[in-house]
């Protein structure tokens, strides 16, 4: 009931705001909805953009830099130069700022400090981002031990790891792990530890830990509740109108945000996006490459350009799909009715679509003509990219000759109905299924990939329970190095692999090679085998890299995008009358 009164409430603030075209308040329009608001379990794009309006971290990005940092509720950024990084690099000290305020009145401490940073590692949701930090603090990849059971000497571990030291946090690491200050300007985001435990949430204490370990989404304590020390306040979500309210900090430890509060609203028809930008009825809206020339001509909107860190529009295929009831199968046989649940796990499947793909029509009009083919999982701008290494070519012939050799020639025979799915209003996921379907009926007549539109986080939930056959994706990187950007795809423990079924011993080695790896010529040839494997092995096809834009209203200003937040940051805009 209490559900339903909020829905109501804040649907009718939706419509007086509107009504009163608020000066004061921004209406963002985003394309697909959030997953969760915990910090400790949210890692899509949208779950991430409301979490760092509502949280904060220790430290920031220094503006437009993805290699200096700004303290946030540190202090101090610690350095080699003023002693708060040890000379080994394996001890971070970081001195907390006083006074600062939860949104319920209480006052952040170091044990809140220890108790997030403790609880973001613990958490190890199934797919989550834990692994992050928990490897470099504790040399292990997840909080599992050999039994598939949650392991308590990584509770120990991890406390050894994030200790309190005269009121300052200090992070131990098992080995020099340069990207550490990247990672916690994105996650490890500070909770009110009295809050989560109020609200059915861990209370800190080892005994009580393994019962709170990897929680069901909507159990978890701050799903759609939170007590951070952000600029903005969560109102409500609204699961059903699917929209987020928020309200400006009145007690913000900064200069507080011009803005009296912030609407996001999903709203997956680009021309509907327009209309109410239009109309005054948004500010500022997502737009997919496709639509930017129809906003550009938009008199009064400004486009901008987005130069996010990400891999975009990747085909993913999953080579162990769970076949339990699952409509994403069709037939769960090759009689061209469905697909086997171990459809791509033959290479030649994989690497057959790879050469079926028309890479440079999707540029043409998905982007018009702004981006470029992909040349593996490293996107341009990072330390590894290559830009020798050539990528699949479109070739209908050899993807012909792959094909029928797939399953000992059974596939070209049988043909196949693959349902393929992408998230609900990208239109540019869209068109690279629908190319990819083009191409391979081309091919052969009883190829057939049926496009299927879903909300993210349905699709989520669906890779997640492994189910998916094939779906097209974005990866926005964590942090803005080349680690990032192979270990979600190649690494059996990563990000996908771990969900899709995908096992590259050599890869495997060769990141955690990297990862440890101080001479730059060394760690560049160890990207460029590790690129080469993602094209040799095409457990996904990396289609194009392209900047993300957004267009705002001309009374939107202030408008910035801090590395790693391709949705733009709410803080500092302001909204002319």
């Amino acid at each position: 009931m209490r559900r339903l009164a909020l829905a109501v409430l804040l649907a009718a603030a939706a419509t007086t705001a509107r009504a009163d075209k608020d000066p004061g308040t921004l209406t963002y329009l985003l394309s697909s909805d959030a997953d969760s608001l915990d910090p400790s379990w949210a890692y899509d794009a949208t779950s991430l953009f409301v979490v760092q309006q509502i949280y904060e971290n220790l430290v920031a990005f220094d503006g437009a830099a993805t290699d200096r940092f700004t303290p946030r509720l540190a202090s101090v950024v610690p350095t080699k130069d003023n002693g708060f990084l040890s000379p080994d690099e394996l001890t971070y000290t970081f001195p907390l700022r006083g006074g600062v305020k939860f949104h319920d009145g209480s006052t952040m401490t170091a044990d809140d400090v220890k108790y997030s940073i403790m609880r973001f590692l613990l958490t190890d949701r199934e797919g989550g981002a834990s692994g992050l930090l928990l490897e470099p603090l504790t040399g292990r990849r997840s909080t599992l031990g050999a039994d598939g059971k949650p392991d308590p000497s990584v509770f120990d571990a991890a406390d050894r790891a994030v200790t309190l030291e005269g009121g300052a946090l200090v992070l131990h690491l098992r080995r020099p792990f340069d990207p550490l200050l990247a990672v916690l300007a994105g996650y490890g985001h500070i909770v009110s530890k009295a809050y989560v435990a109020a609200h059915g949430g861990w209370d800190g204490r080892r005994e009580t830990w393994i019962q709170n370990w990897n929680p069901a989404k909507e159990s978890s304590a701050l799903y759609d509740r939170e007590d951070g020390t952000g600029p903005f306040v969560l109102t409500g979500w609204n699961h059903s109108g699917r929209s987020v309210l928020l309200t400006r900090n009145d007690s913000y430890w900064r200069a507080e945000p011009a803005l009296r509060g912030a609407r996001l609203e999903v709203v997956e028809d680009p021309h509907e996006r327009r209309r109410l930008l239009d109309s005054g009825d948004a500010d500022v809206a997502q737009v997919d490459a496709l639509q930017i020339p129809y906003f550009e001509k938009a008199p009064g909107l400004v486009v901008d350009d987005v130069p996010d860190m990400a891999v975009s529009n990747v085909i993913l295929f999953n080579e162990k799909i769970d076949p339990t009831d699952n409509e994403w199968l069709g037939s769960g046989a090759l009689d061209g009715e469905g697909i086997p649940p171990n459809f791509f796990s033959d290479v030649n499947v994989r690497r057959g679509f790879a050469n079926a793909f028309d890479y440079d029509y999707f540029i043409k009009e998905g982007y018009r003509g702004r981006a470029i083919k992909a040349h593996g999982p490293i996107p341009q701008g990072l330390f590894g990219y290559d830009v020798n290494q050539p990528g699949w070519p479109y070739s209908p012939a050899d993807a012909a000759k792959f094909l029928q050799r797939a399953f000992g020639g059974g596939l070209w025979k049988s043909g196949f109905l693959l349902p393929l799915a992408y998230t609900e209003g990208h239109d540019d996921r869209r068109l690279a299924c629908r190319i990819l379907s083009r191409d391979l009926a081309l091919i052969n007549p009883k190829f057939r990939v049926e496009c299927r539109g879903i909300p993210q986080p349905k699709l989520l939930e669906e890779l997640r329970a492994h189910r998916l056959s094939a779906f097209v994706f974005r990866w926005v990187l964590d942090y803005p190095d080349p680690n990032d950007a192979v270990e979600p795809f190649l690494r059996s423990s990563g990000f996908f692999p771990r969900a899709l079924g995908y096992l590259s011993p050599r890869a495997d080695q060769l990141i955690e090679a990297a990862e440890a790896e101080p001479d730059l010529a060394l760690r560049r040839a160890d990207y460029r085998e590790l690129q080469s494997i993602a094209i040799t092995d095409a457990p996904a096809i990396f289609t194009v890299e392209a900047p993300g834009a957004v267009a705002r209203r001309a009374a939107v200003q202030n408008w910035t995008y801090p590395p790693m937040q391709p949705y733009g940051s709410l803080y500092e805009a302001t909204k002319l009358p």
